[in-house]
């Protein structure tokens, strides 16, 4: 009886083992956590190497680009090219420029070809998947190889982790003549879908910076660089209003505010980094055909142990003044404080006009007589 019990555990643990193999590299890692026999058999037998983290794909001599994989974490270490395969293969590859890797997929873009080709690869087995050419008036323009346009900047590799699907994001470019809409093209289906912006002009500068994707959202700057856009991997959507930022002053550092319509995200210069403080869910009720809106202070919108924001109330014309207190019961396992729009806050007064600005403000007993004679002489 014992001998059959271990054979259907030995089965168990096999079929669990080729399932977590087909699960992409980053979810795997988060799985460990589930118990120790997952930690173990994820360790030693799906090939999960905890350090590949450390690895990075640098990219070096413009002309020919070679690509490397280095490991961070051992310095001194030879590293070696990404690409293992026959030299006419690596050869085309390295001709390419990355526009996004994700779960050890690498999406390249050739900028010669008309609109940019699009090749997603994985450099451990030599598979390649080729896209169909964009729906748009960009797929027949060429740009040449000294041009200072890359079609790479228009491009955005990422993994929609509900659907467990990869997507290639193109936003709008100079080329393109529907400035509101942003294509995308899901691995394993067969043509680009076309995503409305809503009217927002969203078009970037492909000669400027790439998109970049963060946690299933690719944001770009718009051709202006004046605008923040965002396209949600998941739902496949961009903000009916395009993100707008400040600067800001969070515990004495420098901080930017990225909002849009549905929530405010303050991010604090820690060192050389920035790092995700503060998320804020916009509370918007409708009452009356009006909106009553839950927004964020500032440039100063931290204040010892509060966090600061305020709602206008446009029937009344009044302005309602919060303060939420950051306790541990905001703060997530990440760090970051997220304000949901069911948490009021505490009010702390109200005033009759609308907040622009705030700072911080302590009392002092400094006389300004000190300076009347340098204004005097001078």
């Amino acid at each position: 009886m014992e001998k059959n019990d271990n054979s259907s555990w030995d089965l168990l643990t096999d079929a669990l083992v080729e399932v977590l193999v087909r699960v992409p590299p980053n979810a795997r890692r988060r799985l460990r956590l589930v118990s120790r026999h997952w930690r173990e058999l994820i360790d030693h037998r799906t090939g999960t190497d905890m350090r590949s983290r450390s690895k990075i794909i640098a990219v070096s001599d413009k002309g020919l680009g070679l690509m490397s994989v280095i490991d961070i974490l051992s310095p001194g270490s030879p590293r070696r090219l990404l690409w293992q395969t026959d030299i006419a293969t690596a050869l085309r590859y390295s001709m390419m420029r990355i526009a996004g890797t994700c779960n050890g997929l690498v999406c390249l873009c050739d900028d010669l070809s008309p609109g940019g080709g699009i090749t997603v690869a994985n450099p451990s087995t030599g598979e390649a998947l080729f896209l169909p050419p964009l729906p748009t008036p960009s797929a027949d323009v060429h740009l040449s190889s000294n041009s200072s346009w890359n079609w790479h900047h228009t491009y955005s590799f990422g993994y929609d982790h509900t659907t467990r699907r990869y997507k290639v994001v193109h936003v709008p470019s100079t080329f393109d003549d529907r400035p509101d809409i942003v294509h995308v093209f899901t691995l394993g289906e067969a043509s680009w879908r076309a995503v409305h912006t809503g009217g927002t002009d969203a078009r970037c500068s492909p000669g400027t910076s790439c998109p970049a994707e963060v946690d299933g959202t690719v944001y770009w700057l718009t051709m202006d660089a004046g605008k923040i856009m965002s396209f949600d991997l998941i739902h496949e959507r961009v903000p009916a209003m395009a993100s707008t930022y400040h600067l800001a002053k969070v515990h004495g550092s420098l901080g930017v505010a990225v909002g849009d319509n549905d929530s405010v995200t303050v991010w604090v210069l820690e060192g050389e980094r920035w790092r995700r403080r503060y998320v804020l869910e916009v509370d918007r009720l409708r009452r009356e055909k009006t909106w009553m809106t839950r927004e964020l202070l500032v440039p100063y919108q931290v204040h010892g142990d509060y966090f600061l924001t305020f709602t206008p109330q446009s029937w009344n014309g009044t302005v309602v003044l919060y303060r939420h207190t950051l306790t541990e019961n905001t703060v997530s396992q990440d760090g970051v404080v997220h304000v949901k729009h069911r948490d009021r806050g505490e009010e702390l007064t109200y005033f009759s006009c609308f907040i622009y600005q705030t700072f911080s403000y302590v009392e002092t007993k400094e006389p300004l007589s000190l300076y009347n004679d340098v204004l005097v002489h001078n």
